[in-house]
This record gives structure tokens, sequence and C-alpha cells, in this order.
């Protein structure tokens, strides 16, 4: 089960497996063809972090996407070292093939968007040639300089294709941009920002030795094959996310033992208390997280001395992110002056993703 995600400089990444988040892909397009409703999904790294970090609205994009995966070794680090552990990396390179194959099993159809004309058409031909029966298409599209200025022909051409996973390949942060100003106008039950992934579907760009993969380390067998694009890169992301990861390490040891967040749920409703309590038992969210897949709504109780560890932040923003995929009403009380201040501090805002 998907537990509780970390938080990473107010970016909340999802604590999922590879398989975990294709099961999830599928749950979103049913909720999608049956309530018309779009999510959207990103798949942050360590330089897609620092770049939220100086840009306010890719900040807030990350923030209200419908799911952030962890596409970097670092990010699992990270996460682990705030005590908000993801299990694993899920590449952004690997889910798109992982979509094509359970296409082949389910009938979705998937949708790549972006890229150039010649890895879309390389791309086209060794998907059909490993998943015959599977339902995808590429479109290179257009060269797009402002992703909140698209003609109007380019989107009506994605909504003629009718898909069910939208997969665009414009590079972070212009991707995100670009489905967070059109996902309802496209309407794709799933929109997810892909970035290089055809380059290296296809060995435009080389992927890294296993061995590299699993010690964390293709980011520097990218950086020796293309030193002049990412080692500078590179390098100005580690001297901006090692010391933001410090100082972010140091605040939540400060804020260990600052409130917690007491869980009470049955089939009708999930109870949130905040306030001075333990951090939350794993089975007492799970035991929610059952009740909102059940179709229970969200009640929110804030105390006036509430304050926020980061274990009870992750379960609080994971519960309300629940609740909005099923579109279940959220109860957000006013909340004290402390709570404001440990949000801020936290870099998150509640209300906004449970909707309110």
């Amino acid at each position: 089960m998907i537990g509780p995600p970390a938080l990473l400089f107010g970016v909340p990444i999802a604590d999922s497996t590879m398989t975990e988040t294709v099961d999830l892909v599928d749950r979103f397009i049913g909720i999608g063809r049956r309530d018309g409703r779009t999510f959207q999904i990103a798949t942050p790294n360590v330089d897609f972090l620092v770049q939220a970090g100086e840009q306010p609205d890719v900040h807030r994009i990350l923030r209200n996407s419908d799911l952030n995966i962890a596409d970097g070794a670092p990010i699992v680090w990270a996460s682990r070292a705030l005590g908000t552990p993801v299990r694993e990396r899920v590449a952004g390179s690997d889910l798109v093939p992982r979509l094509v194959e359970r296409s082949e099993m389910t009938g979705a159809k998937v949708h790549v968007f972006g890229s150039t004309p010649d890895v879309a058409d390389r791309a086209l031909a060794m998907m059909s040639e490993r998943h015959p029966a599977a339902r995808f298409t590429f479109d290179p599209g257009p060269v797009i300089a402002d992703p909140a200025d698209v003609d109007d022909e380019v989107l009506s051409s994605i909504v003629a294709v009718d898909a069910d996973v939208l997969c665009v390949a414009l590079g972070n942060p212009k991707q995100e941009r670009f489905i967070a100003a059109h996902r309802e106008r496209l309407g794709v039950p799933v929109l997810i920002g892909v970035g290089g992934s055809l380059d290296m579907l296809t060995g435009e760009r080389r992927r890294a030795p296993g061995w590299m993969q699993r010690a964390g380390l293709e980011w520097l067998f990218r950086a020796a094959q293309e030193p002049g694009r990412l080692g500078p890169r590179y390098a100005a992301d580690v001297r901006v996310f090692g010391p933001r990861l410090a100082r972010e390490l140091r605040a939540a040891r400060a804020r260990r033992d600052d409130g917690g967040v007491q869980l009470e749920s049955d089939p009708d409703v999930v109870r949130i208390v905040l306030g001075p309590s333990d951090d939350p038992a794993r089975a007492d969210y799970d035991r929610a997280v059952g009740h909102l897949d059940g179709g229970a709504t969200v009640r929110v109780a804030v105390t006036d001395d509430a304050a926020l560890s980061d274990i009870a932040a992750s379960a609080l923003i994971g519960l309300l992110q629940r609740a909005r995929w099923h579109g279940q009403a959220v109860d957000w009380p006013d909340t004290g002056e402390r709570f404001t201040r440990a949000c801020a501090a936290l870099g998150i805002r509640p209300d906004e993703i449970a909707g309110s």
C-alpha cells in the first residue's frame, strides 16, 4: 500500500513502488472516465526540485500535483534522512514502457506528445515490436515556446486521440506548466510529464549500467555522456540542493516534538485531529486510507496549540491527497496562528491540497 508521502521542501513525494504507480494510473483512468476528472503526475528529480525552489509557479504545480514520484536516488536518500522514507526510485524512463506494457493487458490508450520526429518514430517502432497488442500513439508536435500559449489546433489534435494517458515529453518544468495550463481542456484522465524518457527508451541517450542505477549513480553516467550540458547544471544543483537539505534536516530535528496527528476513522468519516499527540501509527494511517477508498469524508480539527512534526505533516498531506483523488469532501476549519506558521515552515498548504 502507498504510504504517507515524504515532504521535500514542501513538495510531497509519493512512497510508491513502480508496480503501485502503474496500478494507481489504472485507478486514475477509471475515476477520470467515470467522473470526467484529470490527474497530473510529475517525476521530480534533484534538478526539478531546485528549479521549483526558484520558481514559485513550478513549486505550486508540484504541491498541487496528484502524484509526485521520486525520479532520482538522491530524492530517496533525502526522504530517508528526513524520517519519511519512500521505498524506491520510480524512474520516468522506466514508467513509459511499463504503461505501454500495461496497455496490452487493459486496453488503455497511451499517447506520447513531444520529443523529435525521429525519436518518436523509433519509439513507436520499438514499442510496436515489443507490445503489438498495446494501444499507443506518438506525436512529436510543434516546437512550443510558451506552454501557457499553445495553438488550439495542437490541443484539439491531442483531444481527438481520446487517450487514457497522455505522456508529455517537453522537459521539465515546461511539460508540467503545459499540463497544468491545459489539463481541463485536454480532458485526458492521466497526464504525466516524462522529460527525456523517449531518448532513453530509443537509445538516443544511453542508460547507465544496472549497477550504477542501483547505486544511485545514473546522474554521474549522464554527466559523463554530456559534460558540456549536464556538468554545470548538476554542479549548480549540488551547490543548492545540499545546503537546502542540510537546513531542512536541522529544522526537521527541531520540529520532531512539535505536535502530531490523531486519526479516528470509520467507514463514513476520517477524523484528523491536529495537536499535541504522538505521531500516527502506520496501522491507523492504513485504516484511514481504506475508509477513504471506500467513500469516507474527511473532517479536520485543529487545536489552538497545534504544530506539526514532519511525520505528522506527512500523514496529514497523504490523507488529504487521497481524499482529493476520490473527490471526497474535506471539512477544513479555521486554523490557529501557530499551525499556520508550522505549515509555512514546512512549505506546505494543506488547504490547497485538500481543494478547500
